[in-house]
């Protein structure tokens, strides 16, 4: 695995957090449930942010309220944020969502070498539970 930048991973952090930010207010607006998952969780507790070396958010939601923000996403998050499901971005392979940066892209690991064809903004994923 590459070694990034700490500077561009940080500045890669700051955009998510400013994602998380924006999906938070949509989500107390709506008043729908999430809450911080993986190694997002490890990192609010063990290091009081992002884990040094995380590159994503992980988010889960309850599946009724992962099926609410899904219909009103699109229409609630501000133009620098794309909402991807397999709805908005139709060869996007993923049966989660996640939103994605328009200012900045990012390429995963399992991406890497590959011709893909799907948004690859930096990004924050939503899982239902």
């Amino acid at each position: 695995m590459a070694k990034i930048d700490p500077k561009v991973l940080r500045e890669a952090q700051l955009i998510m957090l400013n994602m998380l930010i924006e999906f938070d207010k949509i989500c107390k607006k709506h008043n729908l449930q999430y809450w911080l998952d993986s190694g997002t969780l490890l990192g609010a507790v063990r290091h009081k942010g992002f884990i040094p070396w995380g590159d994503d958010i992980g988010l889960s939601m309850p599946v009724e309220d992962y099926r609410k923000f899904a219909k009103i996403a699109q229409d609630e998050l501000p133009n620098e944020i794309f909402f991807q499901n397999k709805i908005t971005d139709p060869t996007f392979p993923f049966d989660y969502m996640k939103l994605r940066s328009n200012k900045a892209t990012i390429v995963e690991f399992h991406e890497a070498g590959k011709e893909v064809e799907y948004h690859q903004g930096v990004f924050v994923d939503i899982f239902p539970m």
